[in-house]
């Protein structure tokens, strides 16, 4: 008796990165490896109805579609449980950058016959209105105020992912020359920080917005996160290393982080983000920063596939 392929519950976002992977493109790469799919636009309730021999969840979309799915995941606590398979279809892709994972479609869906499961941390802020959760990093200063500048910016011009990197490297370089420091005060482990600072970021993963790979060893299922710290008198290492970036140099930040499980911290500005989310009611809180250790499975490729 023929054996049954096996069920993918596929959630995908039709308009990431450059809209090159329709629905019907989608579904029958993933039929050819012989797969059977549940399809759900990431538009609408992707969650609903997951069968119970669903073998995996594939996400198919950029880190922001990633992040909306395994938060959701996670508020369906074990119902859902599966393993998360990700087809990087975003701009950035730097959740599957740092896991190794390819953004070929059909090597990263022939992986899914012979793959390895990698643990994934998520990290918790409490101390806001409601707790947040954080896949790639949490932070404050230069990078949610240049979220913030592109989100007001007319993007009618820009034709391709080189374009939208050229213009967010040129512009967080035109806010790394005039942002006004802020006072940062970080518990972590048994120590007190407190610096005049531009940028702070709680990494999760080694990469950040524009392909920026701020801490070269941070790894999502290590236990830790990388706490990168950029003061006042640091700014012109920052600019040096953006304008590195915008060579299209594969620079790592010199900067090196702060290693920990979790912190205690207070910024001073009004300048936050979590994700790709900008936050708006920190300015003077006493933030607890969590992290969750290992509660996500990513499917990755197996070392015999390479």
């Amino acid at each position: 008796m023929k054996k049954p392929a096996p069920l993918v519950h596929v959630i995908h976002n039709p308009g990431a990165g450059q809209q090159k992977h329709s629905e019907k493109k989608l579904s029958s790469a993933i039929e050819r490896h012989g797969f059977s799919i549940d399809y759900a636009s990431s538009e609408k309730r992707s969650l609903k109805d997951i069968r119970p021999e669903t073998s995996f969840i594939a996400i198919a979309g950029g880190d922001g579609t990633i992040k909306k799915t395994i938060i959701k995941l996670l508020d369906k606590k074990l119902r859902y449980k599966r393993p998360v398979a990700l087809l990087p279809f975003g701009t950035a892709n730097n959740i599957a950058t740092s896991l190794g994972i390819s953004s070929d479609l059909d090597r990263n869906i022939a992986s899914w016959s012979n793959y390895n499961l990698r643990k994934f941390d998520i990290g918790q802020v409490t101390g806001t209105a409601e707790p947040l959760f954080f896949i790639e990093s949490f932070g404050f200063g230069i990078f949610p105020k240049l979220m913030q500048k592109l989100e007001g910016m007319d993007t009618t011009a820009i034709k391709t992912a080189e374009d939208e990197f050229e213009i967010a490297l040129d512009t967080l370089l035109a806010i790394t020359e005039t942002y006004t420091a802020h006072t940062c005060s970080i518990e972590v482990e048994d120590k007190k920080i407190r610096k005049e600072c531009i940028m702070v970021e709680i990494m999760n993963i080694s990469r950040l917005g524009p392909n920026l790979r701020l801490s070269e060893h941070a790894d999502p299922s290590d236990g830790f996160f990388d706490v990168v710290i950029v003061e006042e008198n640091q700014r012109e290492i920052l600019k040096n290393y953006i304008a590195e970036i915008a060579k299209g140099k594969d620079v790592v930040f010199p900067v090196p982080p702060i290693r920990t499980k979790h912190l205690k911290i207070k910024w001073n500005g009004k300048d936050a983000h979590v994700d790709d989310q900008l936050i708006n009611d920190i300015k003077k809180s006493r933030l607890k920063v969590n992290l969750m250790h290992s509660l996500v499975e990513i499917m990755v490729e197996s070392k015999k596939l390479k």
